[in-house]
């Protein structure tokens, strides 16, 4: 049976599921800070609810904040955006894909979307999304309410690099968000798809 596994490196730290929690982007000062609007996501939690009470553990997700459209800042400080500068530790997903058969995959891709339907862009907000592994040096814009931009749509989606035949596939995802309007944004989820065979 295929299955999908997030996962954030949080706690100890180390790998941990996602599971029922939400993946929450918020501003400097802990999981219920608002993000000033216009201004990009300076922190990252895991929460039981939009956002509920953190579920990080010891030490909190990484965050991985955009700058423009070659650089980000871990909190160390801008960076080149590179395979060298943001470590598999430093992105903010790792999402595994296992099937008991050895499978090969194509046309994976990652996106931004309302929660309810896959091609709908998530409200209220603009995101940025990076796949560290593949020599990329570029954020993808993936997601901008207002324009219409965002979900499961070809140039609105990151696509992911095809793997050959194995039982497990990951791919180590970084993303930043920012609000486009005061209020919570519970119409933005992420998601991703592909064909395996």
């Amino acid at each position: 049976m295929a299955t999908f596994t997030w996962q954030v490196y949080a706690n100890t730290p180390g790998w941990m599921g996602v599971g029922a929690n939400t993946y929450i982007f918020s501003g400097t000062g802990g999981l219920s800070t608002p993000i000033t609007v216009g201004s990009w996501n300076s922190e990252a939690h895991l929460g039981n609810g939009d956002p509920g009470a953190d579920q990080c553990g010891t030490n909190h997700v990484p965050r991985v904040t955009y700058v423009n459209g070659t650089q980000f800042d871990n909190g160390s400080g801008t960076q080149d955006l590179n395979d060298t500068n943001l470590t598999t530790q430093e992105c903010s997903l790792r999402i595994n894909f296992t099937d008991a058969s050895t499978v090969a995959i194509s046309s994976a891709r990652f996106y931004c979307y309302n929660g309810t339907l896959t091609t709908t862009e998530a409200v209220g907000i603009e995101a940025y999304a990076f796949e560290r592994g593949v020599t990329a040096t570029a954020w993808t814009h993936v997601n901008e309410d207002g324009t219409s931009f965002g979900g499961d749509n070809s140039g609105e989606r990151l696509a992911l690099s095809d793997h050959s035949a194995a039982t497990e596939h990951t791919y180590y995802i970084a993303i930043s968000a920012r609000p486009l309007s005061v209020g919570a944004k519970t119409e933005f989820d992420m998601g991703i798809a592909l064909t395996y065979s």
